[in-house]
């Protein structure tokens, strides 16, 4: 007797037509009830059947009572749920996603908020722009975003990075209006907190072959209540959420090939490198902010002032970034300055600086490997330049020589594997590395021109013809000399004059260059001074190996194509001599000149120092080898690296901090300082008239609010304010009367009238005066 197979027909669930409406509420107390009631007639005038899911993350206020009284008086159709204790946006919106699925049969779930930014009208349109495209889930953006521009530079940044990290597909990734079939939510497991949550929902949702749209929403002003989405804290735990996410998602996925190939590179002794080299730049940052010494240098102030300028000044806006110091580091520094803490401590311009650093690291390994046919000359040429306290000190303020020599070394790279293999990918990326080291210092105009020189010689050499060399002169200088060219422009568009950056009021050499100056005309102590600047940086042992690696370099390559591109590092010697001897720039070292002054100019031949010097230790066991006794080719190895080691780490000290500690220790800084700290106690916040050159330091440690100073940037605000300054409202001034060195401020306001009858001396102390404008008569 057999047995007969009984098929079983396994049920299938049906779910209603409707929409559940999720909306997590924290301290909502006056927006709840409005945005519950607005979203419910909404539905009901639609015909829809639905439950608005509201979930009170234990609110300190009347929210929780308020949801009951919705509740109470529209059961089955607001559906409450309590949080004991607060738990964060994530933890609501797990909870309220939960609740709609276990307690409705609604086919169709939104994700909105209940601060009234949104409202039920859209819900209807997004209905019908669903059915319409037949969509699995449709994703709100908001063309106009009613919030603050923090809180919209904050989301654009936001949106790039889950963009980046998780490839997820939306324009606006924390818009609170997505409407999803609930499908799609069975069985995804959610663990972000904060702003996280968002961005995990929609990469797990389209992990599956599903159709996702982007639609257009309205967003309201918040009438009542703050947000809390721009907090530090909120920030911090959002980005280590996303973190957390991108982890779970990279195994969990094909959506993330790239990290698998990033856990198994290809070089994995770059990846080690890499990995030293951040561990290094965090350590040193560490080291040296508690050594308070990030913002030592004045410069380094100036730097984030100009960032910040840009974003809040009272004549704020791109002009902003001036037409002297180059643009790239601020613009780099303008997604973290608006913050009033990483500004102030200045970490915000340190990251730039910091990344750069690592980025310096890398492309050394890659170029010292390349040269050599080794990576251990890699390690040898990124050990020497990575362990250099002068080089980890700078990382580490928002100076801008870091920048410049991630720059530097990401140009010299790219042009020697193109001077090797002739690709244009390569020259592409020479040419886009010049391009932004001649945004960041004027060396950067320097390597422009010496990299020209290279890529002429090389295709000369390479084709002897004249029209390909044409070609590539056009392919390469198109992209290369953009930054050159645009500066120009935009120094005749803002000042009138192409030459502003070099000529101009605040530009001209001889508001540093003193008369007298020792190197100046004087090429024997141009060439010393700027030869001990160097060995101060480096280090005797660093520049002599590096010296012996030109010479051995040179010997065994000479000017074959294939090895020309390293050649344009040592013009910067010559240029920074000749920048001496012709007075374009002063440096003062204590052996020629009895002080420190700019002596971080000579950090600049770290790099040629680290990738000769790289080469040069790298011959060592293939010398070995070939005098016939391998069996010492291993240990003659291993005595190289010690001896790199011990070379990068023989630096005489951190002379760059020296030099900084040195100006903040001056009478002229004491007197600032000073002046600094009646500010921070006393300024009321009212607008102050003050200049900024020169009185740098006073800007930034009196941490008066950026758009609350009038300085010779503030463009039509500053001459007026200058001739009269009550009648433009100003209500604090600032200015120096040191003999000689006087500003701007003191030379049209002292003594006079204007001045005299409207403002009440307040401080006076080391030629340093502050006025504040007398009471008004009622």
């Amino acid at each position: 007797m057999t047995a007969t197979a009984v098929p079983v027909r396994l049920a299938v669930r049906t779910y209603t037509d409707g929409v559940a409406v999720v909306m997590p509420a924290y301290l909502e107390q006056e927006n709840l009830a409005a945005t519950v009631t607005d979203f419910l007639g909404t539905l009901d005038e639609a015909g829809l059947p639905h439950a608005v899911v509201v979930v009170d993350d234990g609110s300190s206020d009347r929210t929780g009572d308020v949801l009951d009284g919705l509740a109470a008086a529209y059961p089955d159709r607001v559906v409450a749920v309590h949080h004991e204790v607060n738990q964060g946006y994530g933890a609501a919106v797990r909870t309220g996603i939960a609740a709609a699925l276990e307690r409705t049969d609604l086919r169709w779930v939104l994700l909105t908020d209940s601060d009234g930014q949104f409202r039920g009208a859209d819900l209807v349109d997004f209905l019908d722009v669903r059915r319409r495209e037949r969509a699995d889930a449709v994703i709100g953006y908001r063309e106009h975003r009613a919030d603050p521009w923090r809180r919209r530079l904050n989301a654009r940044i936001w949106t790039g990075l889950c963009r980046l990290v998780l490839r997820v597909p939306s324009r606006d990734v924390d818009c609170a209006f997505k409407l999803i079939d609930r499908r799609l939510l069975d069985g995804v497991r959610l663990t972000g907190e904060a702003a996280a949550i968002s961005p995990e929902l929609l990469a797990k949702i389209t992990v599956r072959n599903v159709r996702l749209v982007q639609h257009p929403v309205s967003h309201h002003p918040r009438l009542h209540g703050e947000q809390t989405g721009a907090k530090l804290s909120v920030i911090a735990r959002s980005l280590a959420s996303l973190a957390s996410v991108y982890g779970q998602l990279v195994w969990a996925s094909d959506k993330q090939p790239w990290v698998r190939r990033l856990l198994r590179p290809k070089d994995p002794v770059l990846a080690l490198v890499t990995v030293a080299a951040i561990l290094l730049s965090v350590g040193g940052y560490l080291y040296f902010r508690h050594q308070g010494a990030v913002l030592a240098y004045k410069d380094a102030n100036s730097h984030l002032l100009i960032a910040r300028r840009v974003l809040e000044s009272p004549t704020a806006g791109a002009a902003q970034l001036g037409g002297v110091w180059l643009p790239l580091p601020h613009l780099l520094a303008l997604p973290l300055v608006w913050n009033d803490k990483l500004y102030q401590t200045g970490l915000a311009g340190a990251v730039v600086s910091m990344v750069a650093f690592v980025v310096t690291v890398r492309y050394l390994y890659l170029l010292g490997a390349s040269l050599a046919r080794s990576r251990f000359a890699g390690i040898a040429t990124a050990l020497l330049f990575a362990v250099n306290a002068n080089a980890l000190y700078l990382q580490s303020t928002a100076m801008t020589e870091s920048l410049l020599f991630a720059c530097i070394v990401a140009t010299i790279h790219y042009l020697h594997e193109w001077c090797r293999f002739g690709r244009y990918k390569d020259l592409i990326a020479t040419s886009v590395a010049i391009l932004l080291a001649t945004l960041t210092r004027y060396e950067g105009w320097v390597l422009c021109l010496a990299a020209l020189a290279v890529v002429t010689y090389t295709e000369l050499r390479r084709h002897r013809s004249y029209i390909r060399f044409e070609a590539s002169f056009i392919f390469f200088g198109f992209i290369a000399f953009a930054g050159i060219a645009g500066w120009l422009v935009w120094n005749t568009a803002i000042f009138h004059n192409p030459l502003y950056w070099k000529f101009g009021e605040y530009a001209d050499s001889s508001l540093w260059v003193k008369q007298g100056e020792a190197a100046v005309g004087h090429l024997g102590v141009a060439t010393r001074t700027y030869w001990l600047a160097a060995e101060h940086n480096i280090g005797l042992a660093t520049l002599v190996l590096g010296g012996l690696g030109v010479i051995a370099y040179v010997a065994r390559n000479r000017l074959r194509q294939e090895a020309v591109a390293v050649y344009p590092l040592l013009f910067f010697g010559v240029f920074f001599v000749y920048a001496l001897y012709a007075g374009e720039r002063p440096l003062h070292v204590k052996e020629v000149n009895g002080e420190l002054y700019n002596v971080r100019f000579g950090l600049i031949m770290l790099i040629p120092a680290s990738i000769f010097a790289g080469y040069l230790i790298s011959l060592v066991p293939s010398v070995v080898e070939r005098l016939g006794r391998p069996g010492l080719a291993r240990l003659a190895k291993g005595a190289a690296a010690a001896g790199v080691l011990a070379t990068a780490l023989a630096v005489p000290g951190v002379v760059t901090l020296d030099e900084a500690r040195e100006f903040r220790a001056s009478q002229w800084e004491s007197a600032n300082a000073a002046a600094s700290a009646w500010l921070r106690v006393h300024h009321d916040g009212g607008l102050t008239l003050m200049m900024s050159y020169e009185n740098e330091s006073v800007t930034f440690d009196s941490k008066i609010p950026t758009q609350r100073i009038v300085y010779e940037g503030s463009y039509q605000m500053w001459e007026p304010a200058l001739r009269d300054p009550a009648a433009h409202h100003i209500e604090w001034i600032y200015m120096r009367g040191l003999p000689g060195q006087e500003d701007l401020v003191f030379d049209r306001l002292n003594g006079t009238p204007q001045l005299t009858r409207a403002y009440d001396l307040v401080y006076s102390a080391g030629d340093r005066m502050i006025y504040h404008r007398k009471e008004q008569p009622r």
